[in-house]
């Protein structure tokens, strides 16, 4: 299981989001709140939680899956804004088939207050060898 490093997906170094822990089907994310990532409420853009779930469910997804395999999102579903000086996201499985695997993320902010709830789909294939 290969844990996410820096310069493997640009889009999360661009934005922030850190993967603190990744077990067989568990995965931690971080992501520090800066002021572009907010709206004009003081919350955190909707877009950023969405990216956070996807990101830490596809972390749990990656770490069940064999060499010859890949996932991508499916389907993705949140509730409630986020706030504080920065968001963890708690990712774990909840059932992973043979083509499909599902994931439940809780994201707390700073405080440790519960502030998103979220789930993800995942589609399993096969790499295909060149």
């Amino acid at each position: 299981m290969k844990r996410t490093s820096k310069g493997m997906i640009p889009f999360w170094d661009y934005i922030g989001i850190e993967e603190k822990l990744l077990e067989r089907g568990y995965a931690e994310l971080k992501i520090t709140i800066q002021p572009q990532l907010l709206q004009g409420r003081g919350t955190v853009h909707g877009g950023v939680i969405a990216t956070l779930i996807d990101a830490a469910v596809g972390s749990a997804v990656r770490s069940s899956l064999s060499e010859d395999e890949s996932a991508s999102t499916v389907e993705l579903k949140y509730t409630r804004p986020g706030i504080g000086d920065y968001l963890v996201a708690k990712s774990t499985l909840s059932h992973r088939g043979k083509t499909l695997a599902v994931g439940e993320v809780k994201i707390e902010d700073s405080s440790g207050k519960l502030v998103a709830l979220g789930s993800a789909t995942y589609m399993i294939f096969s790499v295909e060898k060149a």
